[in-house]
């Protein structure tokens, strides 16, 4: 990334005035440790920069400035999602993609796209975004086995229908039933 001229008088102009107003007036106990000199730092930015009239803002001091402005700063709506690890899969043709070993169930009209995963890696068990040229798409969750081999596929529509109920898995041989007298 290329600074801009104006950038990069910004810049020097702030190290200038630390350079002349912070650094002449620092006391050995402001320099003793990192964490005392960023407290003095800190009070000098807030209590004498921002309320200090500067040139380049038409008189105005940065606090003004920023107050006048506030109201027109929109942040996005949740940071975090501005950290979401991206990964890209294909999603296979029983409408699931595999993530670290794990297996996700997206929306059977996907089938055959490439999809682009956005997830915490910290918190996978909230599920993974699946975004599809450029917009999500849904959130998938883990793949329930057992319900997933019961979905016909129509490849020709990409159409699921269950062939059979899916609601709980068969109980097993009753063992007890059995005749001893084999």
């Amino acid at each position: 990334m290329h600074l801009t001229a104006l950038s990069k008088w910004k810049l020097e102009r702030w190290f200038r005035t630390v350079r002349l107003q912070l650094l002449p007036a620092l006391t050995e106990a402001d320099t003793h440790d990192l964490e005392a000199l960023n407290r003095r730092l800190w009070a000098c930015v807030e209590g004498e920069y921002h309320q200090t009239p500067h040139r380049g803002l038409d008189g105005d001091t940065p606090a003004d400035r920023w107050a006048g402005n506030a109201g027109a700063i929109t942040l996005p709506g949740d940071l975090g999602d501005l950290f979401l690890f991206e990964e890209k899969r294909k999603v296979q043709k029983d409408r699931t993609i595999s993530l670290h070993g794990v297996a996700y169930e997206v929306d059977a009209a996907l089938i055959g796209e490439t999809v682009l995963l956005r997830y915490d890696p910290v918190r996978r068990q909230r599920g993974i975004q699946v975004h599809h040229r450029g917009r999500l798409i849904e959130t998938a969750k883990p793949v329930d086995a057992y319900a997933n081999c019961f979905v016909g596929r129509d490849h020709g529509t990409k159409l699921l229908t269950p062939t059979a109920s899916a609601s709980a898995p068969p109980s097993g041989l009753p063992l007890r039933d059995f005749d001893e007298d084999f």
